[in-house]
Order: structure tokens, then sequence, then C-alpha cells
């Protein structure tokens, strides 16, 4: 090879390696409107939506499966309030503690609140500890609940996401399968739109759960937990007007959130799925919600 064609090839590589390195381009949502600017995310798979239409203002790999860890637990609340919505049940409602829901709930590898089988738990309380503290034991307890088990055994909660949950994710068009209640399992997929999309119709149609959503502690029966999400107020990666959603890890996983946040009169919700360090999950998402921002309010 003659000097001429290695000069040539060495520089096709370094604009190759430039070119890598540059950030994403933004995606414009089709509506000729110019991007505010370019955003360099970490994550494997994301979005950012105006809550008001729907309208997608950002995304990477909208449409990529991936693991939603605790996210799942969205759909375990959503489904929680649309019984609640048709009357089957009330906050108020007592949910009994099977003993497989009581021992994952001191399982040190999981994050929960502590459950026994006596007394009973109210609805409010478990919806309280799963915004807050993400209580994988909470979520194992609606699941049996729904579908009328009790066991020593997860077959009843692998019961409900058969049958429940995956029932749910189809009725709403959603590109998801859920395998457990709490988001323990790799099994579960979930599409980053999917995730905003399931996000917006919760809070549509029961904006009360932003009331659980939105705090920052939580005192479950004399014992005080922070919350897992660090965009909230106070918090360490605290955003402007965020009011939640639901944070995700597992190893398969890696770091989640969806997020939402209300400036003057526009709310948008963000996903950030596998992001390889909880920090890049917080940055990811709040250049998501500045670029969301920036495009409805200027």
């Amino acid at each position: 090879m003659n000097i001429k064609r290695c000069r040539l090839l060495a520089a096709w590589l370094l604009l190759f390696v430039a070119c890598e390195k540059q950030p994403l381009p933004p995606i414009d949502n089709g509506n000729g409107t110019k991007p505010p600017f370019s955003i360099s995310l970490n994550c494997q798979g994301a979005v950012v939506i105006d809550y008001d239409t729907g309208d997608v203002l950002y995304s990477m790999a909208p449409d990529f499966q991936l693991v939603p860890a605790s996210m799942t637990k969205v759909m375990t609340m959503y489904i929680a309030f649309d019984h609640i919505d048709k009357g089957y049940l009330s906050l108020d409602s007592q949910i009994p503690i099977s003993p497989y829901a009581a021992s994952r709930s001191v399982n040190p590898g999981e994050s929960n609140v502590p459950l026994t089988a006596t007394p009973t738990y109210s609805v409010d309380e478990l919806i309280g500890a799963l915004c807050v503290v993400s209580g994988n034991a909470c979520a194992v307890a609606l699941g049996e609940y729904f579908v009328g088990g009790m066991g020593t055994t997860q077959a009843y909660e692998k019961q409900f996401a058969k049958e429940v949950m995956n029932h749910y994710a189809d009725s709403l068009g959603l590109d998801a399968h859920f395998d457990d209640a709490s988001g323990l399992s790799s099994l579960n997929y979930i599409t980053p739109l999917s995730m905003a999309k399931l996000t917006r119709d919760f809070i549509r149609r029961f904006p009360i759960i932003l009331e659980y959503t939105s705090k920052t502690k939580l005192d479950f029966r004399g014992t005080i937990y922070g919350a897992t999400n660090g965009m909230l107020p106070g918090m360490s990666y605290a955003y402007p007007g965020c009011d939640g959603f639901k944070t995700g890890y597992t190893t398969a996983a890696q770091l989640c959130i969806t997020t939402t946040a209300k400036m003057g009169d526009k709310r948008v919700i963000a996903v950030v799925m596998k992001a390889p360090t909880s920090a890049l999950r917080y940055q990811d998402a709040r250049q998501l919600m500045d670029y969301g921002f920036t495009v409805l309010l200027n």
C-alpha cells in the first residue's frame, strides 16, 4: 500500500472516530419545528413525550424491548387503581399477606418494607410503599390478591403477571410482557415508548397517583423511609417541578427511570432505560426533560 493510500485510510478512520463521539442528533417530531439542541445519552433506550398530546419530543431506540426492573410496578399499581375505579376495592381495602410475600419482604437483597401475616395492610399503605420505597413484597401482595391466591411460592404472583398484567398490556396497546408483579424477573420487557404511554394514561386516568409518587419520605407504621426517586424536590438530583414517577434497578435492567415534571401548564414524561450508573440515569433524564420543556415552552 503506497503512502498516499495510507494517508487517505488514516483520514477516513479519524473521521469515523470523530463521528462516533458526536452526540445523538435531535429527532424531529414531524411538526417542522427546529430542534433546540442535541443530546448525548448514556442509556440504551429513551423517550420524552408531551403529556397533553402524547407527541414524542425526542427519542432514542423508543421501540427497543428492554427490562424495566421496578418500573414494572407501574403496571401493578395501574391495575390496582383501575380496580378501585371500577368499584372492586378501595384505598381502605385490606390486603392479606401470604407467607411468600412476608418472606420476600425481609429479603436483604430486595427493596422492601417488612410485612407480616397479621395484621392486614390497606391498599393505601401498599401503594405508598410501592411508590416511595419500591417495596417488592407490596407488589407481590397486590398481585396475589387480584388472582385470589396465597401460598409459600411465587406461583400466584406469576399467575397475576401472566393473566392480568399481560391482559392490561394488550388492551392498552403496549409492546410489553410481564413475568412478575415486582420487576425482579429478567423476563419482563417493555419499550421506552410503551413505558411513557402507560405512565401518561396512568396520570390522566388517576391523577391521585402523583400524591404518592411526589413524596420524598414515607412513614410506614412508625418507620421513616426515603424515596428512591432522586429527581424529587430536595433530593440529590432534584429537577424543578418533578412529582414522580418510578425508578428501577436489576443487574439485567441496569439503571432505569420514568419521571415526570410540570412547568407552567406544560408537563413532560421522560423514560430512561438501561443506563450504566445511577448518576448517568439522572443525567439522561434531566437532558430529556430539559429538551422537552425547551420544545414546549419556546
